[in-house]
């Protein structure tokens, strides 16, 4: 005798059997087997060479094009694209391919691409494809045409990403593209505080607030994290009123230029909200405001001084042919002879202080770096260093602050401090 449990299980699947059979005879879908048929074919369009991509999703074209290797959105406004998405949405088309014809002939407004539908349109410079993305309907399927053809069903990833995924993501999110490379010039203004560096034949100098040296190892490493700075979150694509987000008459401004004369700025307005730090932010001529936090903010404003560079003079002790100490009106010149010194008669002088004097001016780090004016009532004397050629190389300055601590400075207002027991090095040319 059948027991109930094996009964109910045969009603199971009787009835699951014959809810199959009806949704076989009654499917509006005619598959072609196991054949594989691609929307666009590859003798429609070249993939490799697509230069132009329009996409209509619902009010909205956006319009995009490849120049010169790089893609740029030319409608509804000018913008530098992510290359990854951008070829990410042309394999979308690519790849897609047609799961089944319609047997019934519904008409393009039931099933969503009649005139005025959502499209995509790629064109690799002689022939142009537009896919006309209509309904989504059950099962992960989709309708679809192309350039006037007859709807067939496809798989939903197209709509998602040409249609439902947020647009914004495909764009370029490098603040200073390829600064890293082509970079020649930073400025940046805040609080009506101004840092000018310039890339002069492949090495970086300060020009603003003081001309100096700089010290191109630091000054490397932040030009990387410029190359590397990010957007943060887009907030709203052309705002009607600036005023809103502070940006009218923004509170700093950070600019790059590459060898090539073009100019990236980036505004920082007003903070998000009363308990964040987190400012709005918008690159000069895109219409695009987006917020940046804090931290990522500060790595564009760190202070001047830390890129100054420590050493009293840039001159090597090795071209360094003649040393002419200056002490109130007394002067003291040494020569050097080879592996001696000597002094102005030729009588040879202390090498080792001479070496040492040279040691603490050109290669020891001072406790710290401040850009100031220079001290001149505090001046204790100068040294000038002169080459093989007798010409003047650099000139060193020398104070005493009230502190004890020892002032080196070449002209360039950045003040070099050392402490007070390194002065040893020039005690004995002060008798």
């Amino acid at each position: 005798m059948i027991q109930l449990r094996d009964r109910i299980v045969l009603f199971v699947i009787t009835v699951a059997s014959l809810v199959l059979a009806i949704s076989v005879q009654t499917t509006t879908v005619q598959t072609n087997g196991n054949e594989v048929v691609a929307l666009v074919d590859d003798s429609l369009l070249h993939f490799d060479a697509i230069k132009s991509i329009s996409i209509q999703r619902d009010s909205m074209l956006l319009e995009f094009e490849k120049k010169d290797g790089a893609w740029m959105q030319v409608a509804p406004f000018r913008l530098r694209m992510d290359p990854t998405s951008m070829r990410a949405l042309i394999e979308s088309v690519q790849g897609l391919q047609i799961i089944g014809a319609l047997s019934e002939e519904p008409s393009d407004e039931v099933i969503g691409v009649a005139e005025g539908a959502n499209f995509i349109e790629l064109s690799d410079g002689t022939r142009t494809v537009r896919v006309i993305l209509g309904r989504k309907t059950l099962g992960g399927r989709a309708y679809a045409k192309i350039n006037g053809g007859v709807p067939v069903l496809i798989g939903q990833s197209l709509h998602r990403r040409a249609i439902d995924m947020d647009y914004r993501l495909w764009r370029d999110i490098r603040l200073f593209p390829d600064f890293a490379i082509d970079g020649e010039r930073i400025e940046r203004n805040a609080n009506g505080d101004r840092l000018l560096i310039e890339r002069i034949d492949g090495r970086w100098k300060m020009r603003d607030p003081v001309s100096a040296r700089v010290n191109q190892t630091m000054l490397t490493e932040w030009v990387g994290t410029l190359a590397a700075a990010r957007v943060g979150r887009y907030v709203v694509d052309e705002p009607d009123d600036l005023a809103m987000f502070g940006l009218d008459t923004p509170t700093a401004t950070f600019s790059t230029t590459d060898r090539k004369g073009n100019v990236h700025a980036l505004w920082i307005g007003g903070r998000v909200s009363a308990g964040s730090q987190d400012r709005y932010v918008m690159l000069a001529g895109k219409p695009v405001v987006f917020r940046m936090t804090m931290d990522a903010l500060s790595q564009l404003f760190p202070v001047p001084e830390m890129f100054v560079e420590s050493m009293g003079s840039a001159v090597s002790k090795f071209d360094v042919k003649q040393v002419i100490i200056r002490i109130d009106d007394r002067e003291t010149k040494f020569s050097r002879k080879i592996e001696r010194w000597v002094d102005v008669q030729g009588i040879q002088a202390d090498g080792a202080a001479i070496e040492s004097l040279l040691r603490w001016i050109l290669e020891t780090n001072p406790l710290s770096v401040a850009i100031a004016p220079y001290p001149r009532d505090q001046e204790v004397a100068t040294i000038t260093l002169v080459g093989y050629d007798s010409l003047p190389l650099d000139t060193v300055r020398i104070a005493l602050d009230e502190s004890g601590q020892w002032i080196l400075e070449n002209g360039d207002n950045v003040l070099r401090l050392h402490p007070s027991e390194s002065g040893e090095a020039f005690a004995s040319f002060q008798h």
